[in-house]
């Protein structure tokens, strides 16, 4: 089972959002996102958050899980705990980058929750998508151009890359710099990449504009 949350982040154009995907997932509003899934013009199956972002009366005809405002975690990792809790193995969040730099970094941080969790989680915009892996994966071309990685939390030891344009083998992602950025895809319509230990962050991405 899938969820889809909306957080409180900026969302500029809908566009990408493909609704079919939506009305078969568990789609879950943390506090300011319900914004979106009004502009969007769908209904969530709960609202989950501490009506700080979100000024208005509850919304009739859902449930609601009501979070204190002075707590140790976000109302987008309260979010995910529900989900993980009804069965969903997957994640993607809209509205969990831009704006605030503090929140978006904090949707990074609950990646590497959703790993301990068995969860899988993708953080998404229109020119974005956002993930960690923590065990060689496979990753197909897609309409975004550039894929990078970095390491999370420590080195990533034994870092390969076969099927991009710039290959890699058995390389050290040092958590200082830089190494692994803006490769695309080139002959192949799919990529391995493998590593010994560690966090990657997958970043898939366009330019904008």
């Amino acid at each position: 089972m899938k969820a889809i949350i909306f957080a409180g982040g900026v969302i500029e154009d809908y566009s990408y959002i493909e609704l079919t995907e939506i009305e078969n997932s568990l789609v879950i509003a943390a506090d300011g996102g319900y914004r979106h899934t009004v502009n969007l013009g769908i209904t969530p199956d709960i609202f989950i958050g501490d009506n700080d972002s979100w000024k208005k009366d509850y919304p009739v005809g859902i449930d609601v899980i009501k979070c204190p405002q002075e707590k140790d975690y976000t109302d987008t990792n309260r979010c995910i705990d529900y989900a993980a809790e009804t069965g969903c193995c997957e994640i993607d969040i809209y509205g969990g980058l831009g704006g605030r730099l503090d929140h978006e970094y904090s949707n990074y941080c609950l990646l590497a929750y959703g790993l301990k969790r068995g969860v899988k989680i993708r953080l998404l915009d229109k020119n974005n998508e956002i993930w960690m892996e923590d065990k060689p994966f496979k990753i197909k071309k897609n309409d975004k151009k550039y894929v990078s990685f970095f390491p999370y939390g420590g080195v990533v030891e034994g870092f390969s890359v076969k099927g991009l344009k710039y290959e890699a083998d058995n390389m050290s992602l040092d958590f200082c710099q830089a190494q692994a950025s803006s490769n695309e895809f080139a002959d192949s319509d799919v990529a391995e990449v493998s590593f010994r230990n560690g966090i990657l962050i997958v970043m898939r991405c366009n330019d904008i504009g």
